[in-house]
């Protein structure tokens, strides 16, 4: 959404929280600001009286009285009526809803309310309805098989699980979740199991109407669940696509099947995979070469390894060891499936890390011809080529990973920092701003991201809101204050405001730990202030 945008008599800067009415400002308090951004960013749907709490109350636990006063505050500052809104309308036990049709400041033309892309879906992660309520990783994973089987359909945009994995709480609002997903249709369900036994439960909603689209269930062994997981994706596709699914609709792909063991084994790793964190990393491994002593054959979980091994030399202490066993796990999972995009993604992230980016670039080019809706592919080949000095494909490469994935934040912010090093300073400026949005409606589904805050301070220092990237650094550092995208991005942002003192006591908490990409820093203009102190360049050596 732009920074600027009107709405009656009224302009509402999104950036500084200002409301105007002609050439006057309209006075509120910081709450009542926050509050109207939130319900602005959401026009046209209802937003939860929780959503609002997590947004705007971030560090603080208040009582129902005070959004109810920021909702009175801003309707008598619209001297807005309650019983016939014209701005703000109240959605009885669901919250409210921002009713007034928006414009752009700058162009005047109105924009609709945001609408709902029609060909995009979201997988929620299932609800464990098993006795002992210790199947979490068997309902994430099966949503997540889901999700992968449907991001290979042409034309069918399929939300990410980092996205749709927030939502877990049953029962949820399905059309304010369509509304927050920006999807027109939610895939949801519930896992039972017994021993070897699976009862799975399916539905397909749509979040305008509340319209079930199906519903079925399943009963079989867990060494079933791989044609059943198949069948639910084609199921979906069939059904939005309004009829039976022929062949030559459904992309070949190659599925490795394994025992039932194996698959729950992988499943924990991948659970613990997406979580991203050393200590978390260590724990997929342990789970990944469990299922590899299971069945040495299963690919996918050879590859996972692959990623495992890459990310930890990538970011955490760069052991040769690490590299090395990346190596060996990618060339096995290219070997036993090379017709599945995921080794090809895997496969090309090590080459990458080993600096052999012409060899990587095929291996990318191969996933994306494989799977042209793959966002790690476009995503992971952005990151070689900008690590490779290849500024303008790896800019070309970030858009299309922002396309893939409408949700996610880092790509157009990276996209950003690539078009700002070409000269090229609007698109620049655009690519940030989407990237700015995008985390901030990452934030209002979670407050406590910290990839969100940590990289969108230097996006929102770009877009020229110091005041709120100093905050969102500062904020990311309190909750996490030895994560390393965290330091990271903070000593960026330092570097870039001019505090170099700042910047360098930061960098020393993570370099000095190894942590870091020695390859990615010497191309980031981000560190330009610190290239000529001796310091810097003793703190980039402990990279390799």
């Amino acid at each position: 959404m732009e920074q600027n945008v009107s709405f009656g008599d009224y302009r509402f800067d999104m950036a500084g929280a200002r409301l105007w009415s002609g050439e006057q400002e309209v006075r509120l308090t910081p709450k009542a600001a926050a509050v109207l951004k939130v319900l602005v960013l959401n026009a046209g749907e209802p937003v939860s009286r929780e959503t609002l709490f997590a947004s705007v109350w971030t560090d603080a636990v208040v009582t129902d009285d005070a959004l109810t006063t920021c909702i009175q505050e801003l309707r008598k500052a619209f001297a807005d009526d309650a019983r016939q809104p014209r701005f703000i309308e109240t959605r009885h036990r669901r919250g409210y809803r921002f009713v007034a049709e928006l414009c752009t400041a700058a162009a005047g033309v109105a924009r609709p309310s945001p609408a709902r892309d029609c060909c995009a879906i979201a997988v929620l992660p299932f609800a464990d309805m098993s006795p002992g309520r210790d199947q979490d990783y068997l309902c994430e994973g099966l949503a997540e098989e889901i999700i992968n089987a449907l991001t290979r359909m042409p034309g069918l945009r399929v939300a990410s699980r980092t996205a749709s994995f927030r939502f877990r709480s049953p029962g949820a609002d399905v059309q304010e979740l369509g509304q927050l997903l920006g999807v027109a249709n939610l895939l949801e369900g519930s896992v039972r199991k017994s021993d070897n036994r699976l009862r799975i439960t399916v539905q397909l909603i749509e979040t305008v109407t509340g319209y079930h689209h199906w519903s079925q269930r399943f009963d079989c062994l867990l060494d079933d669940v791989f044609a059943i997981e198949d069948e639910i994706a084609e199921r979906v596709v069939a059904s939005l696509r309004g009829g039976v699914l022929c062949g030559r609709e459904w992309p070949a792909h190659e599925r490795p099947k394994t025992s039932a063991d194996a698959y729950e084994y992988y499943l924990r790793g991948r659970q613990h995979l997406h979580r991203m964190t050393q200590a978390a990393l260590e724990t997929s491994e342990q789970m990944f070469e469990r299922a590899i002593e299971l069945d040495p054959r299963y690919a996918p979980a050879w590859g996972c390894l692959s990623v495992v091994y890459a990310t930890l030399y990538e970011w955490f202490g760069a052991r040769e060891d690490d590299l090395a066993k990346a190596d060996h796990a990618s060339r096995n999972a290219l070997e036993m499936a090379p017709g599945m995009a995921e080794p090809h993604v895997a496969r090309g992230f090590v080459l990458s890390l080993l600096r052999r980016y012409d060899d990587a670039a095929q291996e990318f080019e191969q996933a994306i011809r494989l799977n042209p809706n793959f966002f790690e592919a476009y995503y992971y080949f952005a990151r070689a080529c900008f690590a490779h000095g290849e500024t303008e494909r790896a800019a070309e490469l970030f858009h299309r990973a922002g396309e893939s994935r409408r949700e996610d934040f880092q790509s157009p912010m990276l996209e950003g920092l690539c078009l700002r090093m070409l000269g090229r300073v609007e698109e620049f400026k655009r690519a940030i701003r989407e990237g700015v949005c995008r985390a901030e409606r990452t934030l209002m589904l979670n407050p406590y991201d910290s990839r969100a805050l940590s990289i969108g301070s230097v996006a929102l220092f770009d877009d020229g809101q110091v005041q709120r990237a100093m905050e969102w650094s500062q904020r990311s550092l309190e909750l996490y204050p030895d994560d390393m995208s965290a330091l990271i991005n903070a000593a960026c942002l330092h570097a870039k405001a001019g505090h170099k003192e700042q910047a360098l006591a930061l960098l020393e908490r993570a370099f000095g730990r190894g942590w870091g990409k020695r390859d990615w820093i010497e191309h980031d203009p981000d560190y330009d202030i610190l290239r000529d102190d001796p310091r810097f360049h003793g703190l980039l050596a402990k990279l390799k």
